[in-house]
């Protein structure tokens, strides 16, 4: 990969206050990789840059995914104002996060094993711009969601007591981070099935799971 491609990568940030971001359109998302080459739209977009030229085929299909993904993320955030847009990078840069930040974001997009997360992130991000979230949550749920599976992250979506979720996917979602865990302790029922039968039956603890403070946040901002 040329050093200028790597450049335009690490700027992702700064692609996301380009203006060319309010052209971007529904069907742009289905376009085929050797059309998305030509698209005047993308070359105004620092990220993309000029750097769709001459890839192997293998080359090809990597960076065609990854170009998918991309895509996937800053479509969510089009419909912002260009002003906010630039209001949050800018507040950014003076915290010194831009660089950092955007390198760790980047690498995470080209990681994601399904571009439906990557438009997952990019609504959390719209909503850290719009500031219905702080930017270090949105990077933690980041760094949940690359290490999720997605089927396991929609199970959450209108689903705020957990219903039709078994317990595996549960102990998953509380080993990422989304999920609380409790132990319920069940001798007052066992007194009370005693009280009702008299017989004494031992009935074993049991887990129990809630929505943590990052799952609610992921449920009310990273779902359309």
């Amino acid at each position: 990969m040329s050093d200028d491609k790597k450049k335009n990568q690490i700027d992702v940030f700064k692609s996301v206050k380009s203006e060319a971001l309010n052209e971007l359109t529904p069907e742009i998302l289905e376009t085929g990789f050797d059309l998305l080459i030509e698209s005047e739209v993308l070359k105004e977009i620092p990220v993309f840059g000029i750097g769709f030229k001459s890839f192997s085929l293998y080359n090809k299909i990597t960076e065609s995914f990854f170009t998918k993904k991309l895509l996937r993320f800053l479509f969510e955030l089009k419909d912002i104002p260009q002003s906010k847009r630039e209001e949050f990078i800018t507040e950014l840069e003076s915290k010194n996060e831009t660089k950092k930040a955007g390198e760790k974001l980047l690498i995470t997009l080209n990681r994601l094993n399904d571009d439906d997360k990557a438009s997952i992130i990019g609504k959390l991000l719209k909503k850290t711009i719009l500031g219905n979230i702080t930017f270090n949550d949105f990077k933690r749920l980041t760094h949940i969601i690359d290490n999720t599976y997605l089927e396991d992250l929609e199970l959450l979506k209108d689903n705020e007591y957990l219903r039709n979720i078994n317990d595996d996917i549960k102990t998953n979602l509380h080993q990422i981070g989304l999920l609380n865990r409790s132990i319920k302790d069940n001798r007052e029922h066992e007194e009370y099935k005693f009280k009702k039968t008299g017989r004494r039956e031992i009935i074993p603890a049991t887990f129990e799971y809630k929505l943590n403070s990052y799952g609610r946040i992921l449920i009310e901002n990273g779902f359309d």
